[in-house]
């Protein structure tokens, strides 16, 4: 494919019929939807989200969630995301490196299509079975790249560790513990005063 592409307009139902596979880097700072509410991130090459995408046709069976014929989109992300740890509010890196496998759709009707979706009973509920989106011939990969940064972005976005917390808690072992009342027993001796 040409250097010059648009990752923002390629012919998606080309790229799967044709089995042919894309790759490029974006600057993290340029996903505005991601970004949004995240501290700053990385420059230079620690703060872009390198991706490739590869196009191929469905072989499967209903079983694995892809029917032969679909066109399918194999997706691959990853990237150093700046978070805030919630615990402690220093930044820090997540790591991110996601794979996914998108199904071409024709409409927005067809997302909701149930034929080879998962059953709640299925071994493995949902975990195999491709995101349905719907295709086009000047299909925005860069937005599902988003939409993959997304989903991997924490609930909850903690240092496994937190800096210094390890020097804290030497010294807290050094001092002798201050034990607090419980507050059910400060309960208990109100409830007994006349």
């Amino acid at each position: 494919m040409k250097d010059d592409f648009d990752p923002r307009r390629v012919d998606a139902y080309a790229l799967a019929t044709q089995g042919r596979e894309l790759q490029g880097s974006i600057a993290l700072v340029r996903l505005s939807r991601l970004v949004d509410g995240l501290p700053e991130q990385a420059s230079g090459d620690a703060g872009l989200a390198h991706w490739e995408v590869r196009g191929a046709i469905g072989r499967g069976t209903g079983k694995t969630g892809v029917i032969a014929g679909q066109p399918l989109l194999h997706l691959h992300v990853h990237a150093g995301l700046v978070l805030e740890c919630q615990r402690c509010g220093a930044p820090f890196t997540h790591p991110v490196d996601a794979e996914c496998t998108l199904q071409l759709v024709e409409s927005e009707d067809d997302l909701d299509d149930e034929l080879g979706a998962p059953q709640e009973d299925d071994e493995n509920f949902a975990e195999d079975y491709p995101d349905k989106v719907v295709g086009s011939r000047h299909f925005d990969l860069l937005a599902q790249v988003e939409d993959e940064l997304i989903l991997n972005v924490p609930y909850v976005p903690r240092h496994e560790v937190c800096p210094g917390a390890q020097a804290g808690a030497g010294d807290a072992s050094q001092e002798p513990a201050i034990e607090r009342p419980s507050p059910f027993a400060v309960l208990e001796q109100l409830k007994r005063k006349p």
